[in-house]
């Protein structure tokens, strides 16, 4: 998955995080090294009570993206799964932001091991494209009430639906953000909503002029899954 495919969601989704963490390249990009980080600000254990189930399409792929999070804790991880990783037994990406840590464990034929990255700090833009977006009303996922906003900007036009009735939210993802500005055009009330209470349950985003950088996300499930990753059985590569 392309970086500015991955930038785009979670811009449109007023999620100003690491991106650099959710995509392939900057997987590969850490396994062949870069910055070092202080390994030993990693956890002893991650620990996971809740697992949400997405998919998102482009116009080249499917990819389940399953977010795992822990309402108590502000880290969260993500296990991807689409071609690139189907030789991988377990993959997990957790960004850590009080250790400014970005970790990937992994586990293939019978070995495990652990890459690191820095979290990566986005450069705040003092001009950039400028959002509108207008509410359109209610609908029920996964049994959810979840509120609707329609968002365009010069490239894409598209819809967002999140709710704030579900026992969990994407607010590890906003407080993994170096850079808290918000897009222009956002209202700051609804950001704090954003950012404090909102998961989001699905998108739909139309690229005007490129159909081929459309993309959905669609919401699968929510479940209680306790998951737990112990640092210690991921020997980190480098250290």
């Amino acid at each position: 998955m392309k970086t500015r495919f991955i930038s785009i969601v979670l811009l449109c989704m007023a999620l100003s995080v690491q991106v650099n963490a959710q995509d392939q390249k900057s997987i590969m990009q850490s396994m062949m090294g870069g910055k070092k980080v202080d390994a030993s600000k990693l956890q002893d254990v991650y620990q996971f009570e809740w697992e949400y189930k997405t998919v998102m399409k482009s116009n080249k792929e499917t990819m389940k993206m399953n977010y795992l999070i822990n309402p108590d804790s502000d880290y969260f991880g993500m296990q991807i799964s689409s071609k690139e990783y189907q030789q991988m037994d377990f993959m997990c990406i957790i960004t850590d932001p009080k250790a400014d840590i970005i970790a990937t464990f992994m586990s293939a034929g019978g070995r495990s091991m652990g890459m690191l990255s820095p979290i990566k700090e986005e450069k705040s833009k003092k001009s950039g494209p400028k959002y509108g977006y207008k509410e359109i009303g209610t609908k029920e996922i996964l049994g959810y009430e979840s509120y609707g906003i329609e968002i365009e900007n010069e490239d894409y036009v598209g819809t967002i639906y999140f709710t704030l009735d579900a026992p969990v939210s994407f607010s590890a993802l906003f407080s993994a953000s170096k850079n808290k500005s918000a897009p222009k055009g956002f209202d700051p009330a609804l950001m704090e909503v954003l950012e404090e209470d909102a998961l989001i349950m699905e998108m739909d985003f139309i690229h005007k002029k490129k159909k081929k950088q459309s993309f959905t996300m669609t919401a699968v499930s929510l479940e209680k899954k306790q998951t737990q990753i112990k640092t210690k059985d991921y020997p980190i590569m480098g250290y």
